[in-house]
């Protein structure tokens, strides 16, 4: 009777929505207290491993995702269809998550019982292990709910303050990108590459395609700083690079007008022999609109480097409409990132102390060498910056829902005084 009991206030109280985002809040006066040796917001604070943002995140999509279920019950909707399959895992996830976690109070419970208190001991160490699990599908679900996805994108490197070191940070920086990208499984196709000489590069432009491309390079964008001892001097130099991102669209979605596309083939240079010198397979292709010019001699048919110029075109087209829906705050940041100057920098590469620092989200990793060489040194940084910044998503998610809720609760009581 008493665990029945149990059960249902738990049901009542801990999953009620005007508690779902305060899961780590229970007050001193909540009943289940009279239950159990252990008080159920103790329990909970030891093992419910969710954060107040990512709960109320959690149960805004399960409500959601309950509603989207009841109208595709009863009619078909294209928009309930996308919303439960791309929500469905995360769904699942958090469901088993908090099956689990009420197994866990149920079995604390059961503790009071002597006869019961050797298994259900046993059963709570088994419990946690499968809650660590479900807490770990849930981290992974958000963030692919909540990062943008493409599986194909453009990665841009070009040299900025530093002169010659710069150059040879900005190959570094390549290199290390190809690396990652390899052992990925990515495609990498260089479409463009400035060299300076044997050590350095000034610019390249590289399509990846792979499975959340843009997921792993995404956080890449911005200027990269390095402080070490160029290998023509004794002192230590700071330079900067520049790193951009775009994604690559599969399929022209931006409207381009024939009209406004001043298109041109020309012969292409570089390697290539005299296939390439003698015919004009090269394209270049200048948007009149707006001045903005692409070109790609990648393949030795004409076609197929007009449709590459398309695609790069309509990425840049498709990137610069976003860009106006932002604030003049965001777009100021920006314009000074391209410039790569030093005072810009995300990310700082420290060869002394032998620190990598990201300054947007005040996170450090140690092992410079190691990160340059071994993906899985960048992919600690890239978990570690992507949790931060998940963090920071869920917070602002969290505000604008409990806003939201607020100016409800008011126009209701406006209503009712009416």
């Amino acid at each position: 009777m008493i665990r029945r009991c149990c059960c249902s206030l738990y049901n009542k109280y801990y999953k009620s929505p005007s508690n779902r985002y305060l899961p780590n809040s229970f007050t001193k006066h909540h009943p289940l207290r009279y239950f159990s040796q252990s008080s159920p917001d103790v329990i909970l604070k030891k093992f419910d491993r969710l954060t107040p943002q990512q709960r109320l995140y959690l149960e805004t999509i399960k409500k959601d995702y309950d509603e989207a279920s009841l109208v595709r019950h009863i009619r078909h909707s294209q928009a309930s269809e996308r919303f439960i399959g791309k929500f469905s895992p995360l769904y699942t996830a958090y469901k088993e998550y908090c099956n689990t976690l009420e197994s866990i109070v149920e079995c604390h419970e059961l503790m009071r019982e002597p006869e019961m208190e050797e298994i259900a001991r046993a059963d709570i160490v088994s419990m946690e292990k499968n809650l660590q699990l479900s807490y770990n599908d849930i981290e992974s679900e958000i963030s692919e709910t909540l990062l943008p996805s493409g599986n194909n994108i453009y990665l841009e490197v070009r040299m900025a303050a530093g002169g010659l070191e710069s150059s040879v940070f900005t190959k570094d920086l390549l290199n290390m990108y190809e690396n990652i990208a390899t052992s990925r499984g990515f495609q990498w196709t260089v479409l463009e590459e400035d060299s300076r000489g044997d050590i350095g590069i000034g610019n390249a432009i590289v399509s990846i395609s792979g499975p959340d491309a843009l997921g792993i390079f995404q956080f890449e964008a911005g200027v990269h700083r390095v402080q070490r001892v160029p290998i023509n001097d004794t002192r230590v130099h700071t330079s900067t690079a520049v790193v951009l991102v775009t994604s690559k669209p599969d399929h022209i979605d931006i409207k381009i007008d024939e009209a406004d596309l001043d298109i041109t083939y020309m012969r292409a240079s570089g390697p290539g022999g005299q296939f390439v010198q003698r015919t004009n397979s090269k394209c270049r292709i200048v948007h009149k609109p707006t001045g903005i010019f692409v070109t790609n001699q990648t393949s030795r048919l004409a076609q197929d480097n007009k449709n590459e110029c398309l695609k790069k075109l309509a990425a840049i087209l498709l990137k610069r409409e976003l860009d106006e829906t932002m604030s003049s705050t965001e777009q100021t940041k920006k314009s000074q990132a391209m410039h790569g100057d030093r005072s810009d920098k995300i990310r700082t590469y420290n060869y002394k102390s032998g620190v990598i620092t990201d300054h947007r989200y005040k996170v450090e990793v140690s092992g410079i060498l190691d990160y340059f060489e071994d993906p899985d040194s960048f992919m600690e940084l890239h978990r570690r910056v992507t949790s931060v910044w998940q963090l920071q998503k869920l917070s602002e998610i969290a505000e604008e829902i409990t806003q939201s809720q607020d100016q409800s609760s008011t126009s209701s009581s406006s209503r009712r005084r009416n």
